[in-house]
Order: C-alpha cells, then sequence, then structure tokens
C-alpha cells in the first residue's frame, strides 16, 4: 500500500503549478536547456552571394528544374530565365538541348497562371524549331487546353497552336493524330455536327433550325480566335507547295546527281513504310489516330468523315450571327464542293492579310470546275 500511495503523489507532482512569490526568481523547470554557451562561426573569406561565379549550366538545369515548382512565382521567374539564355544563344548550342526543355515546360500551357502561360509562348518563340524534336505531346497539351472550362486558357492554348503551325506546319499535320483528332477538337468547340452523330434537325431550305449560337460558345473574341485558328490549320493541311519551289528542288537534286538520273526509283524509299498506305497486313485503321503526310490524303480523309460539309454549314450560321464573328466568317473558307481535288485547288490560291490578323482577303486565282469553294465577301 505505501508503494501505491507514494506512486499517487509523484504524479501529483506533476500536474502541480509551483507558487511563484513576489520578488523571487521563477524556479528552472527540470527539462530546461542550458544555452549560455557560445557557437563558433566559421567564416568562408571568398564567400559570393551573387550568380556570376555560379555554373552556367548548372544553373540553367536549377532553372528548368524549378518549372515544376509549386509556387507559380518560381514558374514565371524560371521561364523569364530561361527565355533570356535562348534569346542571348541564338546560333549557338544551350546547355539542354530544346526538346527537353519543351518536354519540362508543355505541362504549363495548363497552368492557371495568366502570366505563366504567356511566358511560356515567349520561351516557345525563342527556341530553335528545328530542333525541338517530336510535336506530338506539346500538340497533346494543346488540344487539351482548347477545351478548358477556362476562357483564358483556351486562349493561350490557341496561341501555342497558332505559334505551331507557323513554325512547323507541315509536322504538326503529318504527327499522328495532328490532322483528324485537332479537326474534331475544334468541331466539339464551335458544336458544328453533322445529322448522323447529333439531333440537329433540318428545314427544308437546308439551313440549321437548332444550332447553337456564337454567344452561346464563349465571348465572341474567343469565337473569332477559334475561327482564326482553325482557318491557318485548313490551309496548312490542305495547300500544297507551289510548283515553283518543287521545280527548284527537283533541279537542285538533278544537278548534284547529275550524270544520274531518276535516283528516287532506284533507291531506298526516304520515309518509312512507304507501301503502308495499301495497308496490306496491318487491322483495321484508326482514321483519328493515322497519320496523314501529303494534302491529297488529308483532303480525302476530311471529306470522307463528313466535316467538309459541317464546316461549310458552320460558317454559313457564323456569318449570321453579325459582329466581330460575322465579319471574320464572311472570309473564312466556305467548303461548298465535296470534292478533295477541288478542294486542294482552292486552298493553293494566294491569301493576303486583310484588316489584321483575324480577316483574310481571299482572291480567286485558278478555276474550280464544279463550283467555286470559297466565297467572297460582297
Amino acid at each position: 500500500m505505501g508503494a501505491s500511495v507514494k506512486k499517487k503523489k509523484e504524479k501529483k507532482k506533476d500536474f502541480q503549478k509551483p507558487k511563484l512569490k513576489v520578488g523571487k526568481t521563477r524556479p528552472k523547470n527540470t527539462n530546461a536547456t542550458d544555452i549560455s554557451f557560445a557557437a563558433k562561426s566559421v567564416v568562408f573569406k571568398q564567400q559570393s552571394l551573387s550568380e556570376a561565379g555560379r555554373d552556367s549550366d548548372a544553373l540553367f538545369q536549377h532553372n528548368i528544374s524549378l518549372l515544376g515548382s509549386r509556387n507559380e512565382t518560381q514558374r514565371r521567374d524560371a521561364l523569364a530565365y530561361l527565355t533570356t539564355v535562348c534569346s542571348a544563344q541564338q546560333g549557338k548550342k544551350l546547355p539542354q538541348p530544346p526538346g527537353v526543355i519543351v518536354a519540362k515546360a508543355q505541362s504549363l500551357i495548363l497552368d492557371g497562371n495568366s502570366q505563366v502561360r504567356q511566358q511560356l509562348l515567349k520561351l516557345l518563340r525563342v527556341l530553335p524549331v528545328d530542333e525541338i524534336g517530336s510535336f506530338d505531346s506539346l500538340l497533346l497539351y494543346a488540344r487539351a487546353g482548347m477545351a478548358h472550362l477556362s476562357k483564358d486558357i483556351c486562349a493561350s492554348s490557341l496561341d501555342v497552336l497558332d505559334w505551331l503551325l507557323a513554325s512547323a506546319p507541315s509536322a504538326v499535320v503529318s504527327s499522328a493524330g495532328g490532322w483528324v483528332k485537332t479537326l474534331r477538337g475544334f468541331q466539339n468547340l464551335l458544336s458544328w455536327h453533322d445529322n448522323s452523330n447529333t439531333t440537329v434537325s433540318t428545314t427544308v431550305n437546308g439551313t440549321w433550325s437548332n444550332s447553337k449560337s456564337a454567344s452561346n460558345l464563349g465571348s465572341s473574341k474567343l469565337f473569332v480566335h477559334q475561327l482564326t485558328t482553325l482557318s491557318h490549320l485548313l490551309v496548312a493541311g490542305l495547300k500544297k507547295p507551289s510548283l515553283d519551289h518543287e521545280y527548284n528542288v527537283a533541279a537542285q537534286e538533278a544537278a548534284s546527281l547529275f550524270p544520274l538520273s531518276h535516283m528516287d526509283a532506284h533507291v531506298l524509299p526516304s520515309k518509312s513504310n512507304p507501301f503502308g498506305y495499301l495497308n496490306l497486313f496491318g487491322s483495321s485503321r484508326d482514321a483519328e489516330s493515322e497519320v496523314y503526310e501529303d494534302p491529297e490524303e488529308r483532303a480525302e480523309v476530311f471529306v470522307e468523315l463528313g466535316m467538309a460539309e459541317t464546316f461549310r454549314h458552320g460558317v454559313v450560321e457564323a456569318k449570321k450571327e453579325g459582329g466581330e464573328a460575322g465579319r471574320a466568317a464572311a472570309l473564312r473558307l466556305i467548303l461548298n464542293n465535296s470534292n478533295a481535288t477541288c478542294l486542294l485547288a482552292a486552298v493553293q490560291h494566294d491569301c493576303a492579310a486583310f484588316t489584321g490578323d483575324i480577316m483574310y482577303d481571299v482572291r480567286m486565282t485558278l478555276a474550280c470546275s464544279d463550283s467555286a469553294l470559297i466565297e467572297m465577301p460582297t
């Protein structure tokens, strides 16, 4: 019994507050730490806090790693530093390949901060396009941003797609899914669907009776931006190189191979799987993920999937909206014919800038046998 009573008293001591008296020093705690000692300091006489003495390659790699930071200020500053270095190293070798930089920065297309997205676009514009490599993943992020709920992110993604189409149009439309999937994305964004895929009813005169208006698709500026980027995509995918350019390339090749002739018919193919279009041993094709390298192939699938007629109806409805969107749609490509050959002939016509970057003055220079594919503004 004595031991148990002693234990109870010891437990009570832990919870008893000491009585403090005026003029008396407070008793020290039993677990108090003695901090009266002085620590020895280590002094570096040649220590520098500036970044001038740091290795440039290590600093460049450090800023690349900061692109995944949770702090939006760090992401923006890292992009600004990379932009400055890349613009200063024009024509010189960068500390890291451009493909590595793009692979790390491409996810910022969907960043919630507008300053980060603007700085990302500046970085992409100063990178050497021919050294980036494949644009598949970058195009995938751009398509994802086009369908984002935020209008600002949608507009920024369209800016990235405009840069892709201006820098490497053939690489974008010739990539796997770069043609049909991108067109499908625009078709869903603009709610341009044919009668077989949706419940859109058509009246006797062929107009859409319950199509969504441009006002329901977001702001008019975003709608005009979508139409402009779509027209850039159609021109990049369907326009063939000029005959003069092809003639010059053929003449240069013939001069370099003289006295041999028709070497292209006797050497190994310049592209992989040259007879893949026959699909002799392959499985059933997925039209959306297929690679279409030639404008003829892209025009054929554009017509076969019914998108040519659907886009024509969509532009007609957009013209009826009037205002800025109507003026932009009035000068867009109007696809009045389902013939792929005539479609290719139409997009080869000269397009000159008209009233800024939004509208185009399309001039007919060739005659189409059936009907004109481009409607001239009145």
